[in-house]
């Protein structure tokens, strides 16, 4: 299991209509939309502001929040139950740490078969597995709530279904939406899930209250079931604005010059994608770029609390009342990138980290005083979710289609491990050198990584999307189609 802020960009991610995420011309030459292209962006996706867009926001905002609950109400309910099993507290980090483990395997094995197969039908089935486990020990299972091994399963298990589900919808999410209803949608996910951090801790604290040990996860379940059923609606809601999708299977997973009757070509080995996203320069520099910023941006919402708590001297309930402020900070960061939508991406990137860095820095050397510590934590939480959001966003309209799944998947795995490191190494640096010696350093790093950010210039955007498994740009426009990069 993870926090909310280390799974922002795995959930409600943009999704392509052919643009660039930088221009508003096609990506297979360079020139203005043509007439096929335009018709092809009309009938890819939802008009722009519409009662139909506005409704589509509507659902996917309550599937956010039925599943934010959930999630808030199974982690404690499960951390819960390790420790009165146990009665140590090491136990619980072992529950942790190997839901996050078991994330990581998912991250490299489950992106081939949802290139391969239907992702909204792994979603429904991650659903499934979720509300059956919490079922099963819910209603009294004595052996499961009475092992700890089991309750360690268990909650793995969860986590991987979870997390395997989180990929679906980021793969599913582009073949349904075009780039700037999914730029909507997903900085609406952000915004609602950032709220969802300041009321889930709260409901999930009454839930347990009432129905104490794992009675609690029958909530989660039933929440689990609300969400079902949201996603099905948000699903009907895309098939009435876009007509019947006969499949989600991505459309540049066909021999460019087949025929309507011919077999789809097979897909790269994710040994293939993986030596074409090193041997890209462009997604070299992407991968080392975004991996330094999430080490920093990792380190720092990490050890807030214990900067607080030690550092500027806090109580636990002051440090923890604090926090509401980078989660306010977060919800502004949502609306900024619905503002800004896909034609801002490449500038969020260069100023996000930055402003993070500085909120980082006015925290930790300025935080005495209460309102620079709050302003501090706003603009953290600001640049920490304007770039995770923008960050997704990038690699779904650049990434190739048909190995989404796959590319995501190795990205996200390698991000994962960075993150894991950071979790490991940052409490022995806070103890070893303080909490402002950690945050100068790792604020500096946020500030440094603007500046690299600044450096991703035109050449490397297009790059990105000119890989050797990106579709020749000749025969998507015989198909009558919109290259997605």
């Amino acid at each position: 299991m993870t926090t909310t802020n280390q799974k922002f960009a795995a959930d409600g991610h943009p999704a392509a209509d052919g643009q660039s995420a930088t221009d508003g011309k096609s990506a297979t030459n360079g020139q203005p939309a043509t007439e096929p292209e335009t018709a092809a962006k009309e009938r890819a996706g939802l008009p722009a502001p519409s009662p139909r867009l506005t409704l589509l926001l509507v659902v996917f905002a309550a599937l956010v929040l039925a599943r934010s609950m959930s999630e808030g109400i199974y982690d404690i309910a499960f951390a819960n139950l390790a420790l009165d099993l146990s009665g140590l507290v090491s136990t619980v980090g072992l529950v942790y740490f190997v839901g996050y483990g078991v994330e990581v395997v998912a991250s490299v094995a489950a992106g081939p078969l949802l290139d391969r197969g239907d992702p909204k039908t792994v979603l429904v089935v991650s659903y499934l597995v979720k509300i059956g486990v919490f079922v099963l020990i819910g209603l009294g299972s004595t052996f499961l709530s009475s092992h700890l091994w089991a309750i360690v399963v268990a909650a793995a298990t969860v986590d991987l279904v979870h997390h395997v589900g989180e990929m679906a919808l980021f793969v599913l999410l582009p073949r349904i939406l075009d780039a700037r209803a999914l730029v909507r949608v997903q900085a609406l996910g952000g915004t609602v899930r950032s709220a969802s951090e300041l009321l889930s801790p709260v409901v999930a604290g009454l839930v347990i209250a009432l129905m104490p040990g794992s009675r609690a996860l029958l909530v989660a379940a039933g929440l689990q079931v609300l969400a079902l059923g949201l996603f099905a609606a948000f699903v009907a809601v895309v098939v009435r604005a876009r007509g019947p999708v006969p499949s989600t299977a991505p459309a540049d997973a066909a021999e460019p010059d087949a025929g309507e009757g011919a077999e789809r070509a097979p897909l790269p080995s994710r040994r293939e994608v993986a030596r074409t996203l090193t041997g890209s320069r462009a997604w070299r520099r992407f991968t080392t770029f975004h991996g330094l910023t999430v080490l920093a941006l990792s380190t720092v919402i990490l050890s807030v609390l214990s900067l607080m708590r030690e550092t500027l001297h806090m109580t636990a309930a002051g440090a923890g009342s604090f926090l509401a402020f980078s989660t306010i900070g977060a919800i502004i960061g949502g609306l900024a990138v619905a503002k800004a939508g896909p034609d801002g991406i490449y500038t969020s990137l260069r100023w996000a980290p930055a402003l993070a860095g500085a909120g980082a820095l006015t925290a930790a050397f300025l935080g005495q005083t209460r309102w620079l510590l709050a302003a501090g934590l706003i603009l953290f939480g600001l640049g920490f979710t304007v770039y995770l959001r923008s960050a997704g966003l990038l690699i779904q309209l650049r990434a190739p289609s048909a190995v989404l799944g796959t590319w995501n998947g190795l990205l996200d795995a390698v991000i994962r491990i960075v993150s894991a490191a950071a979790i490991l190494v940052t409490g022995f640096l806070f103890d070893r050198f303080g909490g402002q010696a950690i945050y100068l350093a790792f604020g500096l790093l946020l500030v440094l990584t603007a500046a690299l950010w600044s450096t991703f210039g035109t050449q490397d955007r297009e790059a990105l999307g000119a890989t050797p498994l990106h579709p020749a740009p000749a025969a998507r426009d015989e198909a009558g189609e919109v290259r997605r990069s």
